[in-house]
């Protein structure tokens, strides 16, 4: 099975785990902060690609300041907004061995989840599930909703990427930085795992999938893909 492959079965066990194991979920409307941080696997893509190979897992760590609103309070539908302050490192080998790319990016972005739900989650579900649903597609299609409503996001930003390339290997090679401003585009999943009774402490599993790209010395177009696995605890006020 290939690693593509692979994802897919495995993100659906994650979330039938989620959905089984976790007592219903509150979420509200308002202001809310949040810590995000956990593994990222980088790999590089475009002219980058043409001379690395991937490289090893890293660190990352993300805060966001988020609203949520309502379009309507009848039925507690609406979206949230945040800002996004990020942290991630990604690693590349050199195809020839002689060297390793070592890239720190901080940045900032704009998240947009568009289904937000101000209530409990599976009352949000039952809202926005067909009312008739084949049995065997039953488990599937809850965990679908499941892993949108309040979870599912886009992002936009810009990173200020720090590339250093140094030695692998005890090679010899001299190091070299070079500074890059890089685009980035990404999307993913912040499924609720837990929420204290109170309502104002929630916990959430990470799943993001994002691009940092940048226009190379030669004028050509260099990116890596930045997957991150993690945890994140948010704060509603």
């Amino acid at each position: 099975m290939t690693k593509k492959a692979f994802h897919f079965p495995a993100l659906f066990l994650f979330f039938s785990f989620l959905y089984l194991a976790n007592p219903i979920q509150a979420q509200r409307a308002g202001v809310s902060v949040k810590l995000n941080m956990g593994t990222s696997f980088s790999k590089s893509g475009d002219d980058l690609a043409k001379v690395t190979v991937n490289g090893n897992s890293r660190t990352f760590i993300t805060t966001e300041l988020g609203y949520a609103f309502n379009y309507n309070k009848k039925t507690g539908f609406g979206m949230k907004i945040a800002a996004v302050g990020s942290y991630e490192k990604a690693h590349v080998l050199a195809s020839n061995r002689l060297s390793q790319l070592k890239i720190t990016i901080p940045g900032i972005r704009a998240r947009i989840y568009p289904l937000h739900y101000d209530g409990k989650i599976f009352d949000g579900l039952e809202k926005i599930m067909p009312k008739k649903v084949p049995f065997l597609l039953d488990l599937p299609v809850i965990v679908a909703g499941y892993a949108v409503l309040n979870s599912f996001h886009l992002d936009y930003g810009v990173g200020f990427g720090s590339i250093l390339e140094t030695e692998y290997a005890y090679s010899g090679f001299a190091d070299q930085t070079t500074k890059r401003t890089m685009r980035y585009f990404g999307w993913g999943f912040h499924p609720p795992m837990f929420q204290a009774a109170s309502g104002k402490w929630s916990g959430n599993a990470v799943l993001d999938f994002g691009k940092y790209s940048w226009t190379n010395g030669a004028g050509g177009t260099s990116s890596v893909k930045v997957n991150t696995l993690g945890f994140g605890i948010q704060y509603h006020f």
